[in-house]
């Protein structure tokens, strides 16, 4: 028996990730993102003069990391697809900017490569993998929890709001996965569905680099899935596209089909840790693994607690005849992954939310999870029910929250939730929402995103027509994820200076400004000044670790105090 869901069913659930990705929209321009940027430097370039050179953008949007410069050019050091599904929206802008007269917008621009080059197709595969989720347990509210603990409660969110290629890499795999697995238990794989199985392969190493080794395993995987064996052609065909791409690239930008631009790399440092050893790889550390699994700030395992569940799906996936081979699959892939990042010099990625270098392995520990519940959803519905609610809430709030407000949390930061946003939310900080399009700004912005994850959590309850069930799992669910998620919001560094400085340094450069409580009260105090109010506001900046900020308007306070006569 399985829980393939109505097509209503999965259309809620799209409306429900569609209005989560659609309505927030973090953007922080002073802080330069080069991994946005320079994607975006590379579409404009291919829109506008059909060159992979980005000097002209540079020039006029200011410098970038994230370069390879060759003979004087300097090009997007990053794979190239995401880049590629930009230019069709950016062109279309361009043309609608010379119809109608408008003036070209930056964040407009990126905005709409953000919706038609990230979202959007992140979108249209997770409609296809509910529906794929559903056939593979008879527990319609195990399949939506995991299906949302990846959608929205994962670093998936993160990076799916934003035009970079860590979703979509992870959807090119699983989505390629999917239509072998299929091919291999119904043994016949149609033609066009061979076709964009070789395509979705080899797409995956045109998002990211590191996908070579997904790439590669699926091909494997491909050889046992595809039959009748002729039906490999269109496999290969469908994969020479994405190649001949990824070639063509490389030969253009640095002189060889077979050369990717890190060594080429602008950044003296970064090119020299991209020496290191095999392009950056140095052997496996220790505290990699640890820091990629299970750190409590951003650990897969504890910012996605359903996951957990699929240690027990792996080992019942490689332990039953039938799905041995897709299990050794799923866990050589998640093995490998895992193991090329732990080697690399630089495996936590600079500033970010959760491991975004595993980004692409969470849809395969997703269907694992799901394999691992279905049989203690068959033997204990009610536990299991609570555990799948409360670690699909614990993913809402340790990845889901922090990846709506501010995606790029530097190094030092252990406990996002707890030292960042906790104080975001405090003081009236919000990112771009659509609410701001009503005149509606700060924390009064985000309470529908907040209305929205509440209401999710319940469409999941009521996803499983026990009504014992349901009560169990909104009581039970909450118990859980007090104690999953309390131990993980301790702050283990109280009031450390390297807190505070991300603190002072996020709240300074923060976009949209003005709306926050700082800058609301500053505004008042400058048609209005008296010392109380400048006393207010330097405890405010002393909260963000804004001590000079605050030193500053104690100053003021002090000047303003009436003196007593002598």
């Amino acid at each position: 028996m399985t829980a393939l869901p109505s097509r209503r069913r999965t259309f809620a659930a799209l409306a429900l990730c569609a209005v989560a990705y659609l309505y927030v929209f973090p953007y922080q321009p002073r802080i330069n993102n080069p991994n946005e940027n320079v994607r975006l430097y590379m579409t404009a370039a291919l829109a506008e003069q059909g060159t992979y050179v980005i000097d002209d953008y540079r020039a006029r949007w200011g410098w970038v990391n994230d370069c390879a410069v060759r003979d004087g050019h300097a090009y997007s050091v990053k794979a190239p697809a995401s880049s590629f599904l930009g230019v069709v929206p950016y062109w279309l802008y361009l043309r609608w900017i010379d119809a109608s007269g408008a003036t070209f917008d930056r964040t407009v621009a990126l905005w709409l490569c953000r919706v038609f080059a990230s979202i959007l197709p992140w979108l249209l595969f997770l409609f296809a993998f509910h529906r794929w989720l559903g056939r593979h347990t008879s527990s319609p509210l195990v399949r939506d929890a995991v299906f949302i603990s990846l959608a929205l409660g994962s670093c998936l969110y993160g990076y799916g709001l934003l035009f970079m290629s860590h979703t979509l890499s992870a959807a090119a795999a699983f989505g390629a996965f999917m239509l072998l697995h299929d091919a291999k238990h119904a043994g016949r794989l149609r033609v066009a569905r061979s076709f964009f199985a070789g395509l979705l392969t080899a797409a995956v190493t045109l998002f990211e680099y590191p996908g070579f080794v997904a790439s590669f395993l699926l091909t494997i995987y491909a050889l046992v899935a595809v039959r009748p064996l002729l039906r490999l052609f269109p496999f290969a065909l469908g994969g020479m596209i994405p190649t001949a791409a990824m070639m063509h690239f490389q030969w253009r930008c640095f002189g060889s089909p077979f050369s990717p631009g890190h060594l080429y790399v602008e950044d003296d440092f970064f090119r020299g840790r991209h020496e290191e050893g095999f392009f950056g790889a140095v052997g496996v550390q220790p505290e990699a693994l640890y820091g990629l699994l299970v750190h409590p700030g951003a650990g897969l395992l504890p910012l996605t607690p359903i996951l957990l569940a699929a240690v027990v799906g792996l080992y019942l996936l490689v332990r039953r005849e039938r799905t041995r081979m897709d299990g050794v699959t799923v866990l050589g892939l998640f093995l490998l992954t895992l193991l090329g990042i732990a080697v690399m010099n630089n495996w936590r990625g600079g500033w970010t939310i959760g491991p975004r270098y595993l980004a692409l392995v969470y849809p395969f520990l997703g269907w694992a999870a799901l394999v691992g519940l279905e049989p203690a959803w068959r033997r204990w519905p009610r536990a299991t029910a609570a555990f799948a609610v409360g670690a699909t809430a614990v993913g809402l709030l340790l990845s889901g929250v922090p990846s709506a407000y501010y995606p790029h949390y530097p190094i030092p930061v252990d406990r996002p939730v707890t030292q960042i946003v906790a104080v975001l939310m405090a003081h009236g900080y919000a990112p771009y929402t659509a609410a701001n399009l009503l005149g509606v700004y700060a924390g009064w912005s985000m309470i529908p995103l907040a209305l929205l994850g509440l209401a999710t959590l319940v469409w999941i309850i009521e996803a499983t027509p026990e009504r014992s069930v349901r009560i169990t799992a909104a009581i039970g669910g909450l118990l859980v994820a007090i104690g999953l998620a309390y131990p993980l919001t301790i702050d283990p560094r109280p009031g450390h200076a390297e807190i505070l400085e991300a603190q002072a340094f996020i709240t300074r450069m923060w976009t949209p400004e003005g709306h926050d409580d700082a800058a609301r009260l500053a505004a008042s105090l400058a048609e209005t000044p008296e010392p109380e109010g400048f006393e207010r506001l330097a405890e405010l900046l002393d909260a963000e670790g804004r001590a000079n900020e605050a030193r500053a308007a104690r100053a003021h306070a002090a000047r303003l105090a009436p003196r007593d006569e002598p």
